[in-house]
């Protein structure tokens, strides 16, 4: 009978600590805010400017979903990245190559899709795909994975950049301009960057 308890015992013991080290795993990493293969989107966009002869990225109504739709059914249809990001439409391939052309939805602590899951303990930035995907061969290599084609910046970075681009649009009267700046001024008003436009 002695044993039968021991055996008991580090039954339970051994069925706790599973459940203790399971549960910490999904607590240690964060999954959140993963981005998606930029190359993927690059070829996408490269693909629907040259069935249409242009240097203009999707603009449908100026609208961030909409646009990336189109994208996405050049790829195949549907794909999970049109939901996790914003697309900043109105812009076209000869713009300054430092603005912003979509970004993660989110902070996230994520630097690129192919990496392990990252710790709570990192610190969250923004996932920005600048107008020029190769500009970030010559940009700070601590700030991108190589490759990869896009930028994971602080906040007021991001922020700053953000506005640059909406003030760009506006400037340059670039079709359905409102409309992109309203869906997007949006965010920036969440984090707490003042009125640009």
């Amino acid at each position: 009978m002695p044993h039968t308890r021991t055996i008991a015992r580090l039954g339970y013991f051994l069925a706790l600590s599973s459940c203790i080290l399971i549960a910490c795993y999904f607590w240690l990493f964060d999954r959140k805010a993963r981005p998606f293969c930029h190359k993927q989107i690059q070829s996408g966009f490269a693909i629907w400017m040259h069935d249409r002869q242009t240097n203009a990225f999707p603009n449908l109504g100026g609208r961030s979903r909409e646009s990336m739709l189109a994208i996405s059914n050049e790829l195949g249809g549907y794909i999970r990245w049109v939901d996790d990001y914003r697309y900043v439409a109105g812009l076209t391939s000869d713009d300054p190559g430092d603005l912003v052309l979509l970004y993660v939805s989110a902070a996230t602590r994520w630097t690129w899709h192919g990496q392990r899951p990252p710790t709570r303990f990192q610190e969250k930035g923004w996932i920005i795909v600048p107008v020029d995907f190769k500009l970030l061969e010559h940009r700070d290599p601590r700030r991108l994975p190589p490759g990869e084609l896009s930028e994971r910046v602080p906040v007021q970075e991001f922020a700053q950049r953000l506005r640059k681009t909406l003030d760009f649009l506006k400037t340059n009267q670039r079709p359905n301009w409102r409309t992109v700046v309203a869906e997007h001024e949006r965010l920036l008003e969440s984090l707490g960057s003042p009125p640009g436009l």
